[in-house]
């Protein structure tokens, strides 16, 4: 699973059954960072998590964001169709142990680098989801 090729996913594996792909997912942004050596990924989490934390069921939150940095960055390819990012993102381990991110969608990119960690996983408000 994705989940295994990043360091620092315990709490994220907590909050699932089954952690979910990452399918037709928002994608907040993709930050170039360091000159280039650290990429950021921010994004949603395809469904709300089973086991969320009390506080989170007291505040009402409905949606989790992660964000995921990748560092020591060997490539980096991004192409945007749209002024909204959706797609899959697909995160593997490479031939040269390299984590390598495939990002499709209304975003295309391929990001290789030398670790992935999950740097922050957040609780929210999605406003977009209360009106359906």
């Amino acid at each position: 699973m994705w989940f295994e090729k990043l360091e620092e996913n315990f709490f994220l594996k907590s909050l699932y059954k089954k952690v979910p792909n990452l399918e037709n997912i928002r994608i907040e942004g993709i930050h170039i960072k360091e000159e280039g050596r650290k990429v950021t990924l921010h994004f949603d989490m395809p469904y709300y998590a089973e086991n969320p934390p009390k506080k989170w069921g007291q505040l009402g939150y409905n949606s989790i964001s992660l964000e995921v940095d990748i560092f020591d960055i060997h490539s980096l390819e991004i192409k945007t169709f749209s002024d909204t990012y959706r797609g899959n993102i697909e995160i593997n381990k490479n031939d040269q142990d390299l984590i390598e991110i495939t990002i499709t969608g209304e975003v295309t990119a391929t990001i290789k680098g030398d670790v992935g960690l999950i740097q922050s996983v957040n609780g929210y408000i999605n406003g977009s989801l209360e009106k359906e």
